[in-house]
């Protein structure tokens, strides 16, 4: 018999809305990302040196100490709200042809994994089976694999078809999440478990009659019901779980989700500075138990994304370190310290989790009877990963490697189906932008104009390919293809997940046209291009991988630089480190500031944290490719 699993509806609707579904196979062994260990370096880096308790001073009198220049300038940076990939609080539409999901009939039990970490969580049952399977749900539950985790809670039921717990998971896995709103599909199951569960739990521990007291507010058959009414009284449910139950983890933890639940990865306002919504209650119930049991997956796994986007990211690095391995049969696991990694500039770490996830995943895939919703979202994601982190580490090949495997994998009907995948589509152009020649770059296919992002990221690439052979006249074409789509382009298919599309082409213009002005030696029309470039991404919102692939300020820096303005290059590479810890490319700038100052005690400086955050020849990048 086949496995049983969420019921092929919802999982089709949840890959549609799945923030992270962005493409790919497995990469093939790449034995050059092993070598030494990422870290977080405290030389130069603000985030880091200021922990330390270290500053690192140009020896140049009158200048400002250039870790109290960074800081400055990240307080200064412009606020960036989390982006909403749909709106909180709302049902989605039922699909054509799409019909309410009854409960899977029987089916063969999923295995009992061995590499899934020891999380347990003491439920009412005699069985050890019922247990066992209970436990596995639940870590796959904090692993973000739903559709397995349903699979092993009704093995449990099967296991103890008393057990009011087991159907308390099944009821919890197929309701919302940070990724993916309800699904009409979904709530016919999700209600009859918790009604099941409900049945059974006068025969319960009373943390146990908590929680499935909560989970019977998150649903209703009514058609009329408001979502954001459910949402709600769901978390105010657990909000009373966790008053009295305050040491107990999984409750906590569970709290913490439901409030990230009402307002999904929109967390921090103010650039990160001022918690938003429910955000520094979530923060607090998560820092608590972290505090008590460093080690727990779903705490540790939550607070990476409480904390990604906010001014403090290296307040989850911690819990960073640790998580990988409390679940380390799950990819998505594997893969999450790097949302941190990449944000605190440890590029070699996180290429490194990301290799590690993909791997792990092709293990499961091969074990198991995986759903679409993992193999076609929190898998691909790693692949993405993969390429943005070797891109900003210096790594070309393995970058390009990335891109060739997402290119490939992206079909026509699967982009035309799911809007959010036009950014990841058009990441390979990046990386060939970053790492291929000129003939590499006016070789490439052109994709057709059904999709708007993946067009105009072609038509940049070609702009700059043909600034590089001094073809002027036809790289002016490509951007005047670039502002025609900017100013006609439908962006619809990208706007409904709130997807700045047009913003994304603004910046690709702009700094296409500074690619020319610069190779046209045009340094004042370069600068401003530039700036005009800096002025749209910096108010782009947060995303990992981030919407725009790399810092324009770095760009900026080596044409003030060429431009005779030393002093105001350095500035523009310090702000543009501020936001971008570690950013070789940013630190190669300041290198060519400080030689051509003569300054060795800053070159220095500068030299040690970029050997430590390089990944690519160790002499550096040209100028003319930051």
């Amino acid at each position: 018999m086949k496995p049983r699993l969420v019921p092929r509806g919802i999982a089709v609707a949840i890959v549609i809305l799945a923030i992270a579904v962005i493409g790919a196979v497995a990469l093939a062994a790449m034995p050059s990302l092993w070598s030494g260990r990422g870290t977080a370096n405290t030389g130069f880096d603000p985030l880091f040196a200021g922990a330390a308790g270290a500053t690192c001073a140009p020896a140049r009198a009158g200048a400002p100490p250039l870790l109290a220049h960074l800081v400055q300038a990240q307080t200064q940076a412009q606020a960036q709200a989390e982006t909403r990939p749909f709106a909180p609080g709302q049902q989605a539409p039922a699909r054509p042809g799409a019909k309410p999901a009854d409960k899977p009939g029987k089916a063969a039990p999923p295995p009992l994994y061995d590499n899934l970490g020891k999380l347990h969580v003491p439920i009412t049952t005699a069985s050890k089976r019922a247990q066992a399977y209970f436990d596995q749900g639940i870590r796959l539950t904090f692993a973000f694999n739903h559709a397995e985790a349903a699979r092993a809670f009704r093995a449990a039921q099967d296991a103890d078809p008393d057990c009011a717990m087991c159907y308390w998971g099944e009821a919890l896995v197929l309701g919302p999440n940070i990724n993916a709103p309800m699904f009409p599909e979904a709530v016919a199951p999700a209600v009859a478990a918790a009604a099941e569960a409900s049945r059974l739990e006068p025969r319960t521990r009373p943390e146990e009659q908590a929680v499935i007291r909560a989970v019977a507010r998150r649903y209703s058959l009514d058609a009329g019901a408001d979502r954001a009414a459910l949402d709600k009284a769901y978390a105010d449910a657990m909000a009373e779980a966790a008053r009295d139950f305050p040491t107990h983890d999984t409750i906590q933890v569970l709290f913490a989700e439901s409030l990230m639940d009402l307002s999904p990865w929109d967390y921090w306002a103010a650039g990160g500075a001022r918690p938003k919504n429910r955000t520094a209650e979530l923060v607090a119930a998560l820092e608590k138990v972290l505090a008590r049991n460093p080690t727990h997956a779903g705490a540790a796994h939550y607070y990476i994304h409480a904390m990604e986007a906010s001014a403090r990211p290296e307040k989850a690095l911690p819990a960073a370190r640790v998580l990988a391995s409390q679940i380390p049969g799950a990819g998505h696991i594997v893969h999450m310290p790097s949302h941190i990694y990449y944000r605190l500039g440890m590029y070699r770490d996180a290429l490194r989790a990301n290799v590690l996830a993909v791997a792990t995943d092709e293990r499961y895939f091969a074990d198991a009877a995986s759903d679409p919703v993992y193999r076609g979202a929190y898998y691909p994601h790693n692949i993405h990963f993969v390429m943005v982190s070797a891109l900003m580490g210096g790594d070309g090949r393995t970058a390009l490697e990335a891109a060739g495997k997402l290119d490939k994998v992206i079909t026509p009907d699967l982009l035309t189906a799911i809007g959010a995948l036009q950014p990841v589509k058009s990441a390979p152009y990046f990386a060939h932008v970053q790492f291929s020649d000129a003939d590499t770059l006016l070789a490439l296919p052109d994709p057709g104009h059904q999709f708007v992002l993946v067009q105009a990221m072609w038509h940049y690439a070609r702009a700059v390919g043909h600034a590089r052979k001094g073809d002027f006249e036809a790289a002016a074409r490509e951007v005047a293809a670039l502002d025609k789509i900017e100013k006609n382009g439908d962006f619809k298919a990208v706007n409904d997940w709130n997807i700045p599309g047009r913003e994304i082409v603004q910046t690709a213009r702009s700094v296409a046209q500074a690619r020319i002005a610069d190779a046209r030696g045009d340094l004042p029309r370069a600068v401003n291009a530039y700036r005009s470039a800096i002025a749209v991404q910096d108010s782009l919102p947060y995303m990992e991988p981030p919407y725009w692939y790399y810092p324009v300020r770095q760009s900026l820096g080596v044409a003030l630089l060429r431009s005779g303005q030393p002093d105001a290059a350095e500035k523009v590479f310090r702000d543009s480190l501020a936001r971008t810890p570690s950013n070789g490319w940013a630190l190669r700038g300041l290198m060519e500031v400080y030689r051509k100052r003569g300054d060795e005690t800053a070159l220095a400086a500068v030299q040690k944290q970029f050997a430590t955050t390089w990944l690519g020849k160790p002499d550096g990048p040209a100028l003319s490719a930051l």
